[in-house]
């Protein structure tokens, strides 16, 4: 072929390579997750600008049995759609560990232990009103690391629910927010703890190749050196930390873990592209 495009009398030359359909889960819900699809996208799926083109991604690899993701966030629900039993280390769901130290934000009645089901979050009027809570919005419970790790790991392509971006990876869920919020120092220990480095904590006979934690503070890093030392822990370990830029189009150097040295920063974007 580059022969034949050298002679000035052929428009162009090509290898007749073989084409394939790229790779689509048929979990039924997956036709409304706007976000997986690309602005190539094929019928009967809509072009979408701002989405992350997983199908050819999936193309590529579905994942890895053998890679763990720690979910540093509020919990696990058990859902039929992620594991039905988070605590019996039998499906996608190894074990995880429950870091909020505070009684009134773990809300389970107790402080740091082995379970890491997320019992809700919602805060009422009188816990806004009262200045010993840290709760300042009036607000149902978020179950928000649920959402995370159904985004990164939903069972897939079983006809049912929706689709996960690894189709294989083991979800290792870190519970460090509670109602209203967690401290920086759960946090801090929640990231040594999911990556192994686990001295002076628990053992972790699961440790996670990489740890995803949309959370944050609206302040820089430098005023979180805690959690950049704990950063700097687990990437020498050999981790690697996704964390959330920080909502409302907020500039990522001011919030923390978002401008973190050592960290992949993702935000996000509408179907059009633009900045969400």
């Amino acid at each position: 072929a580059r022969q034949l495009s050298a002679d000035p009398q052929v428009e162009y030359a090509e290898p007749d390579r073989i084409m394939r359909p790229l790779l689509f889960p048929n979990d039924a819900q997956y036709g409304n997750q706007w976000h997986y699809h690309s602005y190539l996208a094929q019928a009967p799926y809509a072009a979408v600008a701002g989405g992350a083109n997983l199908p050819g991604a999936w193309d590529i690899t579905t994942g890895s049995a053998g890679i763990v993701v720690a979910v540093i966030d509020t919990g696990l629900v058990p859902h039929a759609d992620i594991d039905s039993n988070i605590l019996d280390a039998t499906g996608r769901v190894v074990p995880g560990y429950d870091f909020v130290t505070d009684t009134f934000m773990a809300n389970d009645g107790g402080g740091r232990d082995s379970d890491p089901t997320d019992p809700g979050d919602w805060a009422t009027l009188a816990e806004v009103l009262d200045p010993a809570t840290p709760c300042i919005d009036v607000s149902n419970s978020s179950w928000h690391g649920t959402h995370v790790a159904g985004t990164i790991g939903a069972l897939s392509n079983d006809s049912t629910g929706v689709a996960g971006i690894s189709w294989a990876s083991g979800i290792l869920p870190v519970r460090v927010l509670g109602k209203c919020g967690g401290s920086t120092s759960d946090v801090a220990d929640g990231i040594r703890w999911a990556a192994g480095v686990t001295a002076g904590l628990p053992a972790n006979p699961n440790p996670a190749r990489v740890l995803n934690i949309s959370l944050g503070a609206l302040v820089p890093c430098s005023a979180t050196p805690s959690l950049q030392s704990a950063i700097n822990d687990v990437t020498a370990a050999g981790a690697v930390v996704v964390v959330a830029a920080g909502n409302e189009e907020v500039d990522a150097s001011n919030s923390s873990p978002g401008s973190c040295n050592g960290v992949i920063t993702v935000a996000a974007v509408k179907r059009n592209g633009g900045l969400a």
